[in-house]
């Protein structure tokens, strides 16, 4: 934050018209007065207006849920089958990307075409997570995405069976959100293994929400 106000102030503050609004000889005492009537009135709230929106733009507060949730980083994703088309260019990097793919075949969705690979995600630390969001794209039938089984770890090695989901069901040809309530569980590496009936597994992203304070 502090490095975003600075970039702010660096951009704003020399195109504030300070010459001309005082004889010379004031100027330096002015300069000074003047910005920090300019920076504390106007420019601090506009910032704190600005900075509020983007953290909204991340909440995941649901209806009848209290919590309050923030888009946590992936540092690494790893697949144990590697995507059935396009692997290099469409491979389970895409899945973190930030980006969503169009509705539709091909756009960039990762695929794996009769396959069932198991995706393991690296958080980069421990994180207190509240919801995992899979945005994916059923093919020959809505209810595609069977299931998915979530696995949890701390180190990386030694996993745990947290819990399978099902009742997934989206509309044939258009991407849709498969969202697993995870309540509040603490761990490092995710790994997903979903369970397809039809053509696949067509995913676009996955996204993991931390529960904060």
């Amino acid at each position: 934050m502090a490095n975003f106000l600075a970039k702010i102030c660096a951009v704003v503050l020399p195109c504030l018209p300070i010459e001309g609004l005082r004889p010379s000889r004031f100027r330096p005492y002015f300069r000074s007065r003047y910005m920090k009537k300019i920076i504390c009135r106007i420019l601090l709230p506009w910032i704190a207006v600005l900075t509020t929106g983007i953290a909204l733009s991340q909440d995941r507060s649901r209806k009848g849920d209290s919590r309050k949730y923030a888009l946590s980083p992936v540092a690494k994703v790893d697949s144990t089958k590697p995507p059935t088309l396009e692997a290099r260019r469409l491979g389970p990097h895409k899945l973190i990307d930030g980006e969503l793919p169009e509705d539709g075949w091909r756009s960039t969705w990762t695929a794996w075409y009769k396959e069932n690979p198991t995706l393991t995600f690296d958080l980069g630390a421990e994180k207190t997570l509240g919801v995992i969001r899979i945005f994916f794209q059923p093919w020959d039938r809505s209810d595609e995405l069977a299931q998915v089984k979530v696995e949890v770890s701390r180190d990386g090695v030694n996993y745990v069976d947290f819990n399978t989901y099902a009742g997934f069901v989206g509309e044939r040809g258009k991407g849709a959100w498969a969202e697993m309530d995870l309540r509040a569980i603490k761990a490092r590496f995710f790994r997903l293994t979903p369970r397809f009936q039809g053509w696949g597994n067509l995913w676009g992203e996955v996204e993991f929400w931390e529960i904060k304070k």
